[in-house]
């Protein structure tokens, strides 16, 4: 019976273990870009966007007309018994070319609206992992004032017990206790909430455990230069590549409608059945008749297609000015995110000075209570500032590597 209970054990343990998994940012970044299904979907729709190169047609389909004459025409070979004729209609040389061009180009535009969403992803992946390790650490360390307080409870409980102090001491230190106890269990219930996030991003099964394993530094590192964010914004983001891709679909599109205001060829044959004469016999007697000919199509009527220049025009005029506008309003984010770095870098270090001040003043507190029981108030007050100290580094160190990830979704890193 101990032995069943103890492989029942065993296999529990096992399967929360296998629940479990240890990833690093980037290996869960690798699986977004492998397992994410609305990237599948918008790969999928890019495929289908360049399988419609091939269905473009590089001519039309050929006219072939056959006619029996009910009352046969007398030539001077013979009557016509079958008239056969056959064309093909050639458009102004470049024009299937620039068809195809089109195509390409609002293929591109979707490979860039794909582009888009996996900066969107990776972004939110990783606010959700950097939230997730933040609130691994808020936990370590007030699981580390737990110990504290338990220390100092102990020592109460030998103040009053000597007559030193009262039990309003240990009851506040037990409320304290009580408030930790309360701490973690809303730190591991919020860190379900990101879990969720990463797996529905990575596409696993929602009961699959993430333990963040990286190290982070205590200030997220970056290397700012404004020219070379600029220059990233300008050349890389898929935002401004996908309104550059929209600029050469309408140039495209004015090649096309360009050729159509020239002619267009049609060559073709006519072809003549003759049956032979029975009153006389001519040279060549039921020989039948072959015409080749050619046409051209010459378009008079051009006003919609110059309309529709026009058109295509004013378009490209108002791409330019919606990227101009984009790129200024994204070199204004990283500014601003800028901002919001270095303030986080300032807290950081404002609160480092805090806490060494606050240690010296804490150890001193602490000697004096140890010995006589006096400034119990003083030392909890100090305690309680060192806490909330180090999670204002804490808070700081997660809003530097925020940052530092809203900069790289903005400059298509």
């Amino acid at each position: 019976m101990k032995k069943t209970i103890y492989i029942l054990i065993s296999l529990l343990c096992l399967s929360s273990i296998n629940n479990m998994k240890a990833q690093t940012l980037d290996s869960l970044l690798q699986l977004v870009v492998k397992n994410n299904p609305e990237l599948k979907a918008l790969e999928k729709e890019y495929e289908a966007e360049l399988v419609k190169r091939h269905q473009i047609r590089r001519f039309n389909n050929p006219d072939i007309g056959v006619g029996v004459p009910i009352s046969r025409p007398e030539t001077r070979l013979g009557p016509q018994v079958l008239l056969v004729n056959a064309s093909h209609m050639f458009p102004w040389f470049g024009t299937y070319k620039a068809k195809e061009d089109v195509v390409i180009a609002m293929s591109k535009v979707k490979y860039d609206r794909i582009a888009n969403i996996k900066l969107k992803l990776f972004y939110e992946l990783k606010v959700a992992y950097y939230q997730l390790y933040n609130l691994e650490q808020r936990k370590k360390i007030i699981s580390e004032y737990v110990d504290i307080y338990h220390s100092l409870e102990n020592i109460s409980l030998a103040k009053v017990e000597s007559g030193e102090s009262t039990i309003a001491d240990v009851l506040r230190i037990q409320l304290k206790l009580q408030g930790f106890e309360k701490d973690l269990k809303i730190i591991d219930n919020s860190k379900n909430s990101y879990i969720a996030q990463i797996n529905a991003y990575t596409n696993q099964d929602f009961s699959t455990q993430i333990s963040p394993t990286d190290s982070f530094p205590e200030f997220a590192p970056m290397n700012f230069n404004y020219e070379n964010f600029t220059d990233k914004i300008k050349n890389n983001h898929p935002s401004i590549t996908k309104i550059n891709k929209e600029i050469e679909v309408s140039k495209n599109n004015q090649i096309i409608h360009n050729n159509m205001k020239k002619p267009s060829f049609s060559i073709g044959v006519d072809y003549s059945m003759v049956d032979e004469r029975s009153d006389i016999y001519p040279i060549d007697n039921g020989k039948d008749i072959l015409i080749p000919r050619m046409k051209i199509n010459i378009p008079l009527y051009n006003k919609s297609h110059r309309s529709v220049n026009h058109e295509e025009r004013i378009n490209q005029s108002v791409l330019q000015y919606k990227k101009k506008d984009l790129i200024n309003q994204m070199v204004s984010s990283v500014i601003q995110n800028k901002v919001a770095y270095d303030n986080a870098y300032y807290e950081i270090m404002f609160n480092y000075q805090q806490i060494k001040t606050t240690e010296m003043a804490y150890h001193v507190l602490l000697t004096k209570y140890s010995s006589s029981g006096k400034g119990f108030t003083d030392l909890l007050q100090i305690q309680n500032q060192l806490l909330t100290f180090q999670l204002n580094i804490l808070q700081g160190q997660l809003e530097s590597y925020l940052t530092r990830a809203r900069i790289e979704q903005v400059t298509g890193e």
